[in-house]
């Protein structure tokens, strides 16, 4: 075995056993010169083995070891020599490609020192350590037959099954994964196969082998070969069953809290004379190129930029003349698309094919740098997503004293971290609101496996004391188990659940204390909850109802069908109707629905009734006495119109016994004029309305009656009319029609003498506001002499009255024939106000 001087410079591969092996088979495939040294077998013979012959992975006990079983070796082993010699070791391994076949390299770190001192050096790993065992997920490789080939131990704590329980089987066998995961699982992959994609997640709901229920991200990366084939499956998980348990319930609250926490790969390389000579697909995802463009054709100096090209030739002649063995170096390099990446790389001198060659990691840091400028540090293992965590992160050995905390605690605290290292929590506790004995009990119970949550009162070093959520569960870091402990403030939170609280109170106290009554149903129309103003109304306490379909408890027969479409409804509603009390009488309600929503969809509704019986009651009672009116009111038309006819027969009576001509005429028009009132009355007691009435009718019986009593046996009389659909209140329809009888019969008595073709015209319009009323005759005009309305006869004197009582203007034009026109508003409120007055 060779001894290395101290003070010569080597690198971490010179130091290192390292061997590469079937990634199917697990066969060896080519070893290191100092895994030869160290384990005392030629390289023939160990090009015989198997990676697992060379010993026994440590939790695996004797007893249920199967040599003919094919595990895979991860974790910590222990390894013998060809004269059997034992030290323990712990494998780091990545796949790549070999010779054109997937392999995989695995470097046998010697832990022996750790597994004999309590001490642990937490940093004594190099660089290309896995960050499998600190990252606070799960991980899975299955192989292109979907056979498991690892399962971490942080993936036995998330489900409940062990290393041994599900190495080699197919993942789709396994029991905690349901059938409709399986099934979009296999058709992602299917779709993702057919475009050579790399990544997916997905989210899924597992019962883990206690029987628990629980949810789950998985976060996924396809390995392909040079083919196009898919080579091997890496999963990483997250349990996402507090996260999503506490979303749902801030979601109640109105608070959404969402924790996202995602994990990427680097990029893996091998170069040789100047090109690449392997990528792994996430170098070519950084770059924009794909294998083939990249491999055994480009110079690696040809991606990078201008600005560190000079950097980059300098660090690559020193290796090229053997002044270091590997390097580190942080770049920005061009993509295909000409955008601009910060990475930092790793590299390291291999021989390749007999040759020396590069082989090295390329860590995509674009975000952070834009992100912070001032984060300069290297990217090692799990540090910086340890650090990346907005949560306070404490790993805390067996004693409770921190080793390591994240930025986040740092924040959270304002203490520096060489000021949490090496002390107990009780230093961030806030006096007199933490019980420590308690507190390092639930430490105890997660130190030994069981996972603990509680709240805790912390104080800043400010002073200020704060409430915080605290998770407690076990872990290992660098062979030490310890307590993995993440802290949130939850001031917020708390506050907001304090605030909460009361307005549920005070919602309570108003929901309880409301003098309308309240159902709160389901989305089954089942009661949940009903206040003291339901009971008061319907007589029913809440033990009489509970659980029960209200519909089916106070809603009568005749109306269930309406009802149950209404409780259906999406929307609010408001009605009024009938419904039962308790002991069986109807009680008149007005019923108001509002449906609850949560993300579209109805979880609950209220139902809140108002009693309105006496409402009711004093309608209708109104309407009964506005009946009896309608009824007074009818009748007084009809005996006014009665009256007005006996009066009408009186005086024909009369002019039976007058001799004077003039006499006569002065009764008949007397008659006329009140018969056109009397028509007025019958029309308004046979009308619906006893306010209004249809004035085209009106004006047609009219003038037939006017022209019935004129009538001569040798005159043909033409009547005209042009009215409209126009109902007017009897306020104005007894002083037209008493306008229209006084034009209408003095055209019939004066107009038409020598007149061959007599005509009467009468016209009805609405124009605008306003109502036209046209009464003209086609006669021999008014005489030279007639002085416009200012006549003292008794015609002229009723129609100015009358046009005035309607509040009209009167025009008169007297040339071809006698027009008389007036134009007035009708207002139905007035109207009727000066009917009743």
């Amino acid at each position: 075995m060779n001894v290395l001087d101290s003070n010569t410079k080597t690198s971490f591969f010179d130091k290192e056993p390292m061997f590469i092996y079937d990634y199917y088979s697990f066969k060896i495939v080519d070893v290191s010169d100092i895994a030869i040294d160290l384990y005392g077998f030629t390289k023939d013979e160990f090009l015989s083995k198997k990676i697992s012959d060379l010993g026994d992975r440590v939790q695996v006990s004797a007893c249920n070891y199967n040599k003919s079983i094919d595990l895979n070796p991860t974790e910590v082993w222990k390894h013998r020599s060809k004269d059997e010699k034992e030290w323990h070791v712990q494998l780091t391994t990545h796949h790549f490609k070999y010779n054109d076949q997937p392999v995989k390299i695995a470097v046998a770190h010697n832990i022996e020192h750790l597994i004999h001192q309590k001490e642990v050096q937490v940093h004594s790993f190099p660089k290309i350590d896995t960050v499998q065992a600190h990252i606070p997920m799960g991980m899975v490789e299955w192989d292109r037959d979907y056979n498991v080939r690892d399962w971490s131990e942080k993936t036995s704590d998330i489900f409940g099954w062990s290393y041994e329980e599900v190495i080699g089987r197919n993942i789709f066998d396994l029991e905690f994964l349901p059938p409709e995961l399986i099934s979009g699982i296999r058709q992602r992959f299917k779709n993702l196969l057919a475009k050579k994609e790399v990544y997916f997640s997905v989210d899924s709901k597992h019962v883990k082998k206690t029987g628990e229920q629980i949810f789950c991200r998985w976060h996924n990366a396809i390995v392909y070969d040079s083919l196009g084939n898919a080579v091997s499956i890496y999963s990483m998980l997250e349990d996402n069953t507090e996260k999503r348990n506490a979303s749902l319930k801030l979601k109640e609250s109105e608070e959404i809290f969402r924790v996202l926490t995602e994990a990427s790969f680097v990029g893996i390389y091998m170069i040789q004379d100047d090109v690449f000579k392997y990528v792994n697909p996430r170098l070519c995802e950084m770059s924009g190129y794909n294998q083939h463009e990249l491999v055994n054709k480009i110079n690696p100096i040809h991606l990078v930029h201008p600005e560190n090209v000079q950097k980059f030739t300098r660090l690559q002649d020193m290796w090229r003349r053997d002044y270091i063995e590997s390097f580190e170096i942080e770049v920005k390099i061009n993509t295909k698309d000409f955008s601009t990446l910060h990475v930092k790389t790793y590299g390291s001198t291999i021989q390749l094919n007999g040759r020396p060659a590069l082989i090295g990691v390329s860590l995509d840091q674009t975000e952070q740098v834009m992100a912070a400028r001032e984060l300069k540090t290297s990217l090692k293992s799990y540090k910086s997503l340890f650090d990346s965590i907005g949560d306070a992160i404490y790993i805390q050995n067996a004693e409770a004293d921190f080793i390591e905390v994240n930025r986040g605690a740092t924040k959270m605290y304002g203490y520096d971290k060489s000021e949490f290292l090496g002390k107990k929590p009780d230093f961030l506790s806030a006096p007199g609101k933490v019980d420590m004995e308690v507190a390092f009990k639930k430490f105890d119970l997660a130190l030994n496996g069981s996972p603990q949550s509680f709240m805790w009162w912390g104080k800043r070093k400010n002073g200020e004391v704060f409430p915080k959520e605290i998770t407690l569960s076990q872990g290992h870091y660098f062979g030490e188990k310890v307590v993995i402990a993440i802290a949130r403030d939850i001031s917020e939170k708390y506050s907001r659940d304090k605030t909460l609280k009361q307005n549920e109170e005070l919602f309570r106290q108003l929901f309880q204390n409301s003098p309308m009554g309240i159902a709160l149903l389901d989305q089954h129309n089942d009661v949940m909850m009903i206040n003291d103003g339901f009971e008061k109304i319907f007589g029913y306490s809440i033990d009489d109802v509970k659980g029960l379909c209200l519909d089916n408890i106070i809603v009568p027969e005749e109306s269930k069908n309406r009802a149950k479409d209404l409780s259906n409804s999406e929307i609010p509603f408001t009605y009024t109707s009938k419904r039962k009390h308790k002991y069986g009488k109807l009680v008149d309600v007005l019923i108001c629905g509002v449906p609850i929503k949560i993300e579209g969809n109805t979880i609950a509704i209220y139902g809140i009734y108002v009693d309105i019986s006496d409402r009711i009651q004093s309608e209708q009672k109104n309407i009964e006495a506005l009946r009896e009116k309608e009824i007074l009111l009818s009748e007084i038309h009809h005996r006014v119109k009665n009256n007005l006819a006996v009066i009408t027969g009186l005086l024909e009576l009369q002019s039976h016994n007058l001799e004077s001509l003039e006499a006569k005429s002065a009764l008949k028009d007397s008659q006329l004029r009140i018969n056109s009132m009397a028509l007025i009355h019958e029309k308004l007691y046979q009308n619906e309305s006893l306010s209004q009435i249809n004035f085209n009718r009106y004006i047609k019986e009219l003038v037939d009656v006017i022209q019935h009593s004129h009538e001569k046996k040798d005159a043909k009389l033409l009547i005209n009319l042009d009215v409209e659909n126009i109902k007017l209140p009897i306020t104005k329809a007894i002083p037209c029609g008493l306008i229209i009888n006084e034009i209408v019969t003095n055209s019939l008595k004066h107009a038409f003498d020598g007149i061959d073709n007599p005509t009467i015209s009468i016209s009805l319009n609405k124009k605008g506001e306003s109502i036209v009323l046209s009464i003209s005759d086609n006669g021999i005009g008014l005489p030279d002499k007639f002085d416009n309305l200012e006549s003292n006869s008794l015609g002229i004197i009723l129609i100015k009255t009358l046009s005035n009582q309607i509040e009209s203007t009167l025009s008169v034009n007297g040339v071809n024939g006698t027009e008389f026109k007036l134009k007035f508003k009708v207002v139905l409120n007035q109207d009727a106000m000066k009917l009743g007055r």
